[in-house]
C-alpha cells in the first residue's frame, strides 16, 4: 500500500469514476465521492462499503463556480489523490446555447483549476497527486461534439500546465486520455481504465499524459 490517506473523486459517476474509486479502495484508501446527485453517490458508496471501503459523499455541481472547491476546502486530512473525472457534454459549437457552453467550460476547466487550488495544501501534506480524466476528442476533435472537443482540449492543456506549475511543490499531475467509448465488457471497460490510474499513481516516473487505447486479451 502506498499511502492510506484520502482519495477524492470528483465526478464519481457509475462508469470510470466508480471504477477508479473501487480501485483505490482496494489499495486501502479512504474515499470522498463528489458529484451532483446525492442519491446516485449513495448508491455507489453503498456498493463500495459492501466491499469494506470507508466512503463519504458530498453533493456538488462542478458547473457551479466554486462548488467543488468549497467541498475540498472543508477537508481536514491529507489527500493522496484528487481524481477529476467531471465532464460536460454538448453538440456543435454553433447549435449549442451559449449558456450551456459557459457551464461546460466551468466543468471542464474552471472547476478543475479551483478544485486543484483548494486541494493543494492537503495534496502536499499527503505527497499526493492530481489525476485528470481526459478524452480522445482533445486529440481528434469533432464538430458534432464541439463542446466536448473544446472541453477536453482545455482539460488536457490545463493538466499539462498544472503539472509544470505544481512540480516545484512536489505535487504530480497526470491526465489519462481515454481514446474510445467507455463500456463494460469491452477494451474500454471502466475497471481496465481504473487500473491505469493506479499504475500512474504508483509510478512516480509516469508521464504527464497517458493515452488509453483499450486493453485486449
Amino acid at each position: 500500500m502506498n499511502n492510506p490517506n484520502l482519495v477524492v473523486v470528483v465526478g464519481a459517476g457509475p462508469g470510470v469514476g466508480a471504477a477508479v474509486a473501487k480501485a483505490f479502495a482496494q489499495k486501502g484508501h479512504l474515499l470522498l465521492l463528489v458529484a451532483r446527485s446525492a442519491s446516485k453517490l449513495e448508491e455507489i458508496a453503498t456498493d463500495l462499503r459492501g466491499s469494506g471501503a470507508v466512503v463519504t459523499i458530498a453533493a456538488a455541481d462542478a458547473a457551479v463556480p466554486g462548488a467543488v472547491a468549497e467541498v475540498i476546502n472543508k477537508i481536514e486530512v491529507p489527500i493522496s489523490a484528487l481524481v477529476y473525472n467531471a465532464a460536460a457534454f454538448g453538440g456543435s459549437l454553433l447549435t449549442t446555447d451559449p449558456e450551456h457552453i459557459r457551464a461546460a467550460n466551468e466543468v471542464n476547466l474552471l472547476s478543475l483549476v479551483s478544485a486543484t487550488k483548494a486541494a493543494l495544501p492537503k495534496l502536499k501534506a499527503g505527497s499526493g497527486m492530481v489525476l485528470v480524466t481526459g478524452g480522445g476528442f482533445a486529440l481528434h476533435p469533432s464538430s458534432d461534439y464541439g463542446v466536448l472537443s473544446v472541453g477536453k482540449a482545455m482539460n488536457r492543456t490545463a493538466s499539462i500546465l498544472l503539472a509544470q506549475e505544481l512540480k516545484p511543490e512536489g505535487v504530480r499531475v497526470a491526465t489519462v486520455i481515454i481514446a474510445g467509448i467507455v463500456a463494460p465488457g469491452t477494451p474500454f471497460d471502466p475497471a481496465l481504465i481504473a487500473q491505469t490510474y493506479i499504475e500512474i499513481f504508483e509510478n512516480v516516473e509516469s508521464p504527464i499524459e497517458t493515452v488509453f487505447k483499450g486493453v485486449t486479451a
